[in-house]
């Protein structure tokens, strides 16, 4: 059964949890803006912010390749500033317009300036409690999932005690008030996470889901998408059940399509559990990969989803699971056992999110972060250091957070240790920093700690 790794950071970990969906479908609705209550604000109404490098989405990218645009070439690690926030963190913040923005799991979005001058405060509704829910390890569950930025508005999915419901809130980034509001629940949400990133794309925004920790209920892998204003429901699940799409980078894009993995199925013939699948914008299952022993994955609790699909050279994709086998598909993906190429990177299984840059893919497994160089149809280990869970790419360096709280910064090319600093205990599972310009974003518990590159 697929289970998500969700309280506290760690990594070598072997025993983790997944998450999946379930079917049927919900009637969305779409309620006015006033509805929400007012943002706490500091100041007079906020002039428009100055354009610059921005990280909008998870991994920085559509495709979640977790580099960051505008980077020094030679980044210099300097602390700038800590906040506190109102819950606990384990969205990636975001970095856009020389603005930073943070979700907590208290079901609030936070902006602040880089220099860390609070602009605007949104809380969206009181999180569901833990103990309203059969099973789980967030607590509260409120906004865990990656918000996206699109469109001067910031999209993101709170989950809300007031009729356990998962509503889709479109912010302004100019004030924090609602301009859009929508139901975006699957069936049975009280056995859903959402805990995949949302993606925005083709006039979009499309959210997937998974289990709770513990695999309670009847649950699938799910995607739902409206447009940009909330309406036009779709969605997309896994034929079989559970097969949670739990991973924290969600869904990637790749040529005009998206990819998703999944996690573990129930018993019976496949039906896109331990699968790669790519998707239609409109949510139509166009091809599918998974590998031959995607029965014994599914029995053993062996996820191939614990990371989202990876775009790499020559249309391409990475995929990498909790055995930590990785393999290289082909554009088709190749239906099952029709991998490209595949071999073992490491033996303690692969979690969080990874990242490409050609011609390496920087991928955690075990404990460490692996430099995978992809070469045509092949890839080999070009080197092993560090740690983290969810890497970013800036300019010669690799960082990422560590399960202790640990920001490391490695040398891209052969993952020498340059620098690594303490951001803070209390860190989340797979806390995912970003970085854009001069700044890097970490979260640290139920704070955010802004560095300067």
């Amino acid at each position: 059964m697929g289970r998500t790794l969700s309280a506290v950071a760690l990594l070598g970990l072997v025993t983790v949890a997944v998450a999946a969906c379930g079917d049927g479908q919900a009637t969305p609705s779409v309620r006015p803006a006033t509805t929400a209550p007012a943002p706490v604000s500091t100041g007079s109404a906020p002039r428009a912010a100055a354009a610059g490098p921005a990280w909008n989405t998870y991994g920085g990218a559509a495709s979640r390749a977790g580099v960051a645009p505008g980077a020094p070439a030679t980044p210099q690690l300097r602390r700038r500033f800590a906040r506190s926030v109102d819950g606990q963190v384990y969205a990636q913040p975001l970095i856009a317009g020389g603005r930073i923005y943070v979700a907590t799991e208290n079901d609030s979005v936070y902006a602040f300036t880089a220099g860390g001058k609070l602009v605007w405060k949104r809380h969206l509704g009181a999180p569901v409690p833990g103990g309203d829910l059969p099973c789980g390890d967030i607590n509260p569950s409120g906004i865990t999932s990656t918000p996206v930025i699109k469109g001067g508005h910031l999209y993101t999915v709170a989950f809300l005690a007031s009729g356990h419901r998962h509503v889709l809130f479109g912010l302004r980034l100019s004030s924090g008030s609602v301009a859009v509001r929508a139901n975006v629940d699957p069936p049975n949400a009280l056995v859903e996470q959402q805990r995949g990133a949302l993606l925005a794309a083709h006039g979009r925004i499309y959210v997937p889901y998974g289990g709770l920790f513990g695999d309670c209920g009847p649950f699938r892998g799910y995607v739902v998408s409206t447009t940009d204003s909330g309406g036009g429901r779709i969605a997309y699940h896994t034929p079989a059940t559970e097969a949670g799409i739990w991973s924290p980078a969600g869904i990637s894009a790749q040529s005009g399509t998206l990819l998703v993995a999944t996690g573990n199925g129930g018993a019976g013939a496949l039906g896109d559990q331990n699968s790669v699948v790519r998707l239609t914008p409109g949510l139509r299952r166009e091809a599918f990969w998974a590998p031959a022993d995607w029965a014994g994955l599914s029995s053993g609790d062996v996820d191939e989803g614990s990371l989202a699909p990876l775009p790499v050279s020559g249309g391409r994709v990475f995929q990498i699971g909790k055995d930590g086998v990785g393999y290289l598909l082909r554009g088709g993906l190749g239906g099952v056992g029709g991998q490209q190429f595949s071999a073992s990177v490491c033996s303690g299984g692969a979690f969080g999110a990874d990242a490409f840059r050609a011609p390496l893919a920087i991928v955690p497994c075990g404990s460490s972060l692996y430099g995978l160089r992809v070469e045509g149809s092949r890839f080999r280990v070009a080197w092993r250091g560090g740690g983290g869970v969810a890497p970013v790419i800036a300019g010669n360096s690799v960082f990422a957070l560590t399960g202790d709280g640990t920001l490391e910064q490695l040398r891209f090319t052969d993952g020498h240790t340059i620098a690594s600093m303490h951001v803070g205990k209390g860190a989340t599972s797979f806390p995912a920093p970003a970085a854009a310009g001069h700044t890097l974003a970490a979260p640290a518990g139920r704070a955010v700690v802004v560095f300067s590159i």
